[in-house]
């Protein structure tokens, strides 16, 4: 009934009948206000009448609902080149290319941008990019040489961007999610170039004409950057490290004469690997410990009350440890019958699909617990919800439950391996017996907001970056400093 609707609207607009269409758009919008096709006919609209802020409006609620909708982000970036608000279009191409880096049309708008913006010379490079990816463009090629003549007689850089670092940030694509987040409020105080690929040959271009390079995770594409002959010359390198490269051993082939800066995201995986690998790191390169920063006002305060609905977040594998989170379950449930278990993720290996199904059967557990598969909007979900449950083996930092908690949830983690660097001791359970006790007489919602608010905030984490760009500071964050009750 909805694409009916929206089909009739879109037929009226074709034909020009733009106030009706207008009029049936905005009463189907009241109705169904995350409609993602009805929000983009809006901003379709408003931009046809001329209306530049009304059209922004429309793509930025479309991009609420969806943010990965790369056709509403574009169409979003010519909204505001239409209001000259040249930074914010600057910012939203960036993410487009962030994930598309072989669209010639992307640089060619972004060269039109920066021209706005009088920076010549980010123009002319931009227009390298595009007739790289596309050659065949005379007249482009005309309208760069005739740019590059006056690049010559003009400032090497914008006014907008003179005091600000200039950082290119590069990932493999799937592994950016950590630093889209962080590179959103690091724009702030920063200009961020993100490349994010899984060809090699991607990264090389970005990386030769940039003078600050983020390499983020210490992944294959860290290691053959750091290893190859020429690249990195004269370049500033920073290589941020999570969890996986020490485990697996990629972050030890790294070429750390190669770096300047060295960020683990928690103390703990910084012992580890220095226990591992034991000095891998020039007396030159600076070594920091930046956790995971969380965008608080994506997960806004709401605690469900004093009921006892333990949610349960992220894929069922062995990372996560599922069947201890089901035993856990039915430890609790067994003393406390109140309890219920919900679990937003879904079995990633066979075995789970078999073995917990099997579980929930055998202890007639299927009555209390509740399996909601990928949830796309984790905040909303959370809302009604009380603890926030972890029975990893390991963790580097455990961010969704740094999310949880700040949305007012009472956490029930495990004692994994460097927890005690993240988390205050007392909020730890080692067996089943301290899990009850914690579900009990742990923090209240107001201490967990506050606690993740003052320690783990992207604000926080983005200023400590800006240190490492802008100081001689090494930045190693002490663990959190709580009081244990023995």
């Amino acid at each position: 009934m909805s694409d009916d609707k929206l089909k009739h609207i879109e037929t009226l607009f074709s034909e020009g009948k733009t106030a009706e269409a207008l009029e049936l758009l905005e009463a189907f919008l009241e109705t169904e206000p995350h409609n993602l096709r009805a929000l983009n006919d809006l901003g379709a609209i408003r931009q046809s009448q001329g209306d530049g802020a009304g059209a922004e409006q429309a793509f930025l609620r479309a991009l609420e609902v969806d943010p990965d909708r790369t056709d509403t982000r574009g169409n979003l970036v010519l909204a505001l080149c239409v209001q000259e608000k040249w930074e914010e279009a600057k910012e939203q191409l960036n993410k487009l290319l962030a994930v598309n880096q072989n669209d010639s049309r992307l640089w060619a708008l972004l060269a039109r941008v920066e021209k706005s913006l009088g920076n010549l010379r980010g123009a002319v490079e931009y227009l390298d990019r595009c007739l790289l990816i596309d050659p065949d463009q005379p007249d482009l090629k005309e309208t760069r040489d005739k740019m590059a003549r006056e690049a010559e007689k003009s400032p090497a850089v914008s006014p907008s961007s003179s005091k600000k670092p200039v950082v290119l940030m590069c990932c493999q694509k799937g592994l950016d999610h950590f630093a889209m987040q962080l590179c959103d409020e690091l724009e702030k105080t920063a200009v961020i170039k993100r490349t994010v690929g899984n060809n090699m040959g991607e990264f090389h271009w970005p990386i030769r004409s940039a003078s600050t390079v983020w390499l983020e995770w210490g992944s294959d594409m860290a290691i053959e950057v750091t290893n190859h002959p020429q690249l990195l010359d004269g370049k500033r390198v920073i290589v941020r490290i999570h969890s996986y490269e020490v485990l697996n051993g990629m972050a030890a082939k790294i070429n750390y004469g190669r770096v300047n800066d060295v960020i683990f995201v928690s103390n703990y995986m910084r012992q580890l690997f220095e226990r591992r690998f034991p000095n891998r790191f020039p007396e030159a390169t600076r070594v920091h410990v930046i956790h995971n920063g969380i965008a608080l006002d994506k997960f806004p305060f709401e605690p469900g009350g004093n009921g006892r609905r333990i949610a349960f977040v992220g894929k069922m594998d062995a990372k996560k440890d599922p069947m201890l989170m089901v035993h856990a379950f039915q430890f609790l449930l067994h003393r406390h019958p109140d309890v219920e278990l919900h679990v937003a993720g879904a079995p990633d290996d066979n075995r789970y699909y078999i073995a917990m199904p099997d579980f929930l059967a055998k202890n007639k557990l299927g009555a209390s617990t509740n399996f909601y598969g990928h949830v796309k909007d984790v905040p909303k979900w959370l809302a009604d919800k009380d603890y926030i449950l972890c029975t990893s083996p390991f963790e580097s930092q455990g961010v969704g439950l740094l999310e949880a908690m700040h949305r007012g949830l009472k956490p029930l983690i495990y004692n994994f391996p460097g927890a005690e660097f993240l988390y205050p001791r007392n909020w730890l359970w080692n067996n089943l017996d301290e899990l009850e006790a914690l579900m009990l007489n742990g923090p209240t919602p107001e201490e967990c907001r506050d606690f993740v608010a003052e320690h783990y905030s992207m604000t926080r984490q983005a200023a400590n970056f800006m240190k490492v760009l802008t100081t001689e500071e090494t930045i190693v964050e002490a663990p959190p400093a709580v009081v244990t009750e023995e």
